[in-house]
């Protein structure tokens, strides 16, 4: 009897090891494939619900895949990434192919689900810490990688020669159009 008991906690025991470990692995390998997006708010800059400490906001850039980095320090899904250089590190994402006559520039690209581009200060407009207008009063994001502010256009924080502001509207799919022209991913389509 004292022998059975024995065997049964013994059987027990390692049940509830193999069970643990096994929501554990399953845990780490969900986690590791949902990618939120940095957020900022009154209260500082977060990676899904979670603080992130010590950001400088002035040079903070969200890369999109889990990755950020300001002046002093590279991230990974909030947390700091020891012995990477800021100055130095870049994200490279594998190119898309697109159909018709638009050739593939990995710097050309726009994906809806991540915002990361565009930044509105009390004296300027910034994408991806570079400066590209001096009016945040009138700036308007209009996704799918437009913008615009009382007189110009921009597609991915470059300006769109051109385009009319008063009549510009985006369509869907990195399509726009204003009262003369329509544009695809920022060109004129002819």
């Amino acid at each position: 009897m004292i022998m059975e008991k024995m065997n049964f906690y013994r059987q027990l025991r390692l049940s509830c090891v193999v069970l643990m470990a096994a929501f554990a692995l399953t845990t780490s390998a969900q986690s590791s494939r949902q990618v939120r997006p940095y957020s900022f708010n009154k209260k500082g800059v977060f990676y899904g619900r979670q603080p992130v400490m010590g950001i400088d906001y002035r040079t903070f850039i969200d890369l999109g895949y889990g990755y950020a980095k300001d002046r002093y320090n590279v991230y990974f899904e909030g947390q700091i990434l020891p012995y990477v250089d800021p100055a130095t590190f870049r994200l490279k994402v594998p190119g898309r192919v697109y159909p018709g006559d638009y050739p593939v520039d990995p710097s050309d690209e726009y994906d809806p689900y991540y915002n990361e581009g565009y930044v509105v200060t009390s004296n300027a407009v910034l994408y991806n810490g570079r400066k590209i207008s001096e009016r945040p009063s009138s700036f308007k994001d209009l996704g799918w990688g437009y913008a615009k502010d009382v007189f110009d256009v921009y597609y991915l924080g470059k300006k769109i020669e051109d385009a009319r502001s008063s009549s510009f509207k985006v369509l869907k799919d990195g399509y726009a159009e204003d009262a003369f022209d329509t544009y695809y991913r920022g060109r004129v389509v002819k």
